[in-house]
């Protein structure tokens, strides 16, 4: 947690909790032992604190002069813990091993739900094509 707690982008908005970018950068290696227990914690119970997972919704106009609330794009503003924990995951999930399922659709670089939704159609059409 110390090493991505460095590397927080100081220029990002603060989420619902308001713990700043800079704050967590400056006393990264104070705050990195905490954190770390509490991700550590999540991960063994599979539970994120729910103070973690609020997001705030901020307005962004799409035109210089907005007329109407067609023109604003909502933009959620999450928890820059949240994104620590979550860059913290990332690098853990990519030292797993190549063995792993290869239906295995979350958390494994360059997979998303569309690959999984494509696999299952595939599938299903496949199916039904040869009308077993």
């Amino acid at each position: 947690m110390r090493r991505v707690f460095k590397r927080v982008n100081t220029r990002k908005a603060v989420g619902p909790d308001s713990i700043c970018g800079r704050v967590l950068k400056a006393c990264a290696d104070q705050l990195a032992p905490v954190f770390t227990d509490i991700f550590n914690l999540s991960l063994t119970l599979g539970i994120v604190p729910s103070s973690f997972k609020r997001s705030t919704i901020v307005p962004v106009p799409k035109k210089p002069r907005p007329s109407s609330l067609n023109d604003y794009c909502p933009v959620a503003l999450a928890s820059v813990v949240m994104k620590c924990f979550k860059k913290a995951s990332q690098r853990l999930t990519s030292s797993l091993p190549a063995s792993m399922d290869p239906l295995q659709f979350a958390y494994r670089h360059n997979r998303s739900t569309d690959d999984a939704i494509a696999r299952l159609l595939h599938t299903t059409l496949t199916h039904l094509d040869k009308g077993d």
